[in-house]
């Protein structure tokens, strides 16, 4: 790579990790909404997590495969551009809900539009980078997405502070809102500046492997050998993700029920845990895979994995039956450095492991996997713990219940792909070590888009 062509990779890096930021906040901010929503549009706990979880994650997941596929075969950039335009749209029409079922409507718009968001990068850094610099370019664009995902709360916290007790604001075009409405339409404006900066900024780059002209369907690829140990690994990574969704999305509303503190002051409190601490995980994590990967183990993606969930999961534990607010906090951050950087793993592998014209599709099939079981199970899950003890006033108890059974769990399932795992991503790197043609990819799906 040139010193201009290493400039303009990193460029694009920083544009889909900034774009990234905003995906999340758009996706996570609900989870500091809960209780003005329950009030305005009378809303139960049940219906909140359906929000966060089944119905975003459903459409997430299943719209996913064939936008990671037309990834595949047409123009990535304009892709990404068309879907941002699409979540952004309906993250600012959420602040215009006035009941559940519009609120949820507007939230399956959001989860289509950011299903192409990841395969789509991804596949696109991978053809930025060489090889052996793919694993740091993919941690720098995740932990950028985390970075917005612990910026919803401390943004969300930061609007609630400075709002106060005001019922509503007047704002220009849109007139006398509440408080929740300005914080969608705040949030989901974003989305269309950095639509506009990838369309005028970014280029496409040159697919280090093309796909036969004739392979406009979807492949399967993931579900078949040799790559099924890889979307198997996804769904192990998916089942310690649990533990994060259902510790993210209600630690908010846990500390204000549990510990009487002002909404504004947990969400920014538990961003900024989570950006110190979380993101910290997400870019050393990869870097021991690294390490580990040059040093001759190629198992070394599971083994992080293992190693973060087993520390990290008796940390969700402590974090749950914690005597005070600011306990609850400091085993809050431990246990996101341990398991926030696990997700990154099968990342890591795809970029390892799978074909440049098979990643995109790849991609969004462990996105499915992660999404039906991670994102659809955790807020839900927790929400049926806590029932067990009693309800709604039990959110510490779910949240202990939950991480009691996930961490030992996912852990257990990725040692058993430990060596299916390693025998895929040696024969990957022995095909990389040769020279292949490149040619452009074309397809009907690219000359659509």
């Amino acid at each position: 790579m040139t010193g201009r062509s290493v400039l303009g990779a990193w460029y694009a890096v920083a544009i889909l990790g900034s774009l990234y930021v905003v995906a999340f906040v758009d996706r996570l901010i609900l989870g500091l909404l809960v209780e003005p929503l329950r009030a305005d549009l009378h809303i139960t706990d049940t219906q909140i997590s359906l929000l966060m979880g089944v119905a975003f994650a459903t459409f997430y997941s299943f719209v996913g495969l064939p936008l990671g596929r037309v990834a595949d075969l047409g123009n990535r950039k304009w892709l990404l551009v068309g879907t941002a335009v699409i979540w952004g749209s309906c993250t600012f029409g959420s602040g215009l809900a006035t009941s559940f079922w519009v609120l949820c409507l507007l939230r399956i718009g959001v989860a289509i539009g950011e299903a192409a968001l990841t395969p789509t990068s991804l596949s696109l850094i991978s053809d930025l980078f060489p090889r052996e610099q793919r694993a740091r370019a993919t941690s720098v664009f995740m932990s950028l997405g985390a970075l917005g995902a612990t910026g919803s709360y401390i943004l969300g916290g930061l609007v609630v502070k400075a709002i106060g007790n005001v019922d509503h604001l007047v704002l220009p075009l849109l007139g006398s809102v509440k408080p929740w409405q300005a914080v969608f339409f705040l949030v989901g404006a974003p989305a269309f500046l950095f639509a506009a900066i990838i369309a005028l900024t970014v280029k496409e780059p040159v697919r280090e492997t093309a796909p036969s002209p004739a392979a406009n369907g979807l492949t399967f690829a993931w579900a078949r050998r040799p790559y099924v140990p890889a979307f198997l690994f996804f769904i192990a990574t998916a089942i310690g993700q649990v533990m994060i969704y259902g510790l993210g999305g209600w630690a908010p509303t846990y500390l204000v029920r549990q510990f009487h503190w002002a909404t504004g002051d947990a969400g920014i409190r538990i961003g900024l845990a989570s950006m110190t601490c979380g993101v910290s995980g997400m870019l050393i994590a990869p870097r021991v895979a690294e390490i580990w990967s040059a040093r001759g183990r190629r198992d070394a993606p599971v083994l992080v994995l293992a190693a973060g969930l087993l520390l990290g999961f008796p940390l969700v534990i402590a974090a749950s039956l914690a005597p005070s607010g600011v306990a609850f906090l400091g085993f809050y951050a431990a246990a996101m450095f341990c398991i926030m950087g696990t997700g990154m793993m099968p990342f890591i592998c795809v970029q390892w492991g799978i074909p440049s014209h098979l990643k995109g599709e790849f991609l969004a099939a462990g996105l499915l996997a992660n999404s039906l079981v991670g994102i659809a199970l955790g807020p839900t899950a927790t929400v049926l713990a806590a029932k067990v003890f009693g309800g709604g006033a039990h959110l510490g108890q779910g949240l202990a219940l939950v991480a009691a059974i996930c961490g030992p769990l996912a852990a257990g399932f990725a040692l058993l792909l430990r060596r299916p795992m390693a025998r895929l991503l040696e024969a990957e790197a022995g095909a990389a070590a040769r020279p292949v043609p490149q040619a452009p990819a074309l397809s009907a799906v690219g000359e659509m888009i």
